[in-house]
């Protein structure tokens, strides 16, 4: 990862707190992900680390939530192109 993805990462994930909406926190998340980043284990291992807030907080709960849609949409995506490629 190069030095402006990680500054820009850090400021982008300073400006989060536990007031700020589920939604706003994965849309600064996406955003700040390198370009050609493997988004499908990228969400992943954000599902690993909520996966133990996510029955005790609703915000976590809803993240987790967001970033499982984010791995079905995505692998769809890859199987859509996939038989595209094959035909």
């Amino acid at each position: 990862m190069s030095l402006g993805a990680s500054t820009n990462q850090r400021s982008t994930l300073q400006a989060v707190n536990a007031s700020t909406a589920p939604e706003d926190v994965f849309f600064a998340w996406l955003l700040s992900r390198p370009r050609n980043t493997d988004i499908i284990a990228a969400a992943s291992q954000e599902i690993i680390k909520l996966e133990a807030f996510a029955g005790k907080h609703a915000g976590a709960k809803r993240l987790h939530e967001l970033f499982c849609a984010l791995i079905e949409e995505a692998q769809g995506l890859e199987r859509s192109a996939a038989l595209r490629v094959s035909q």
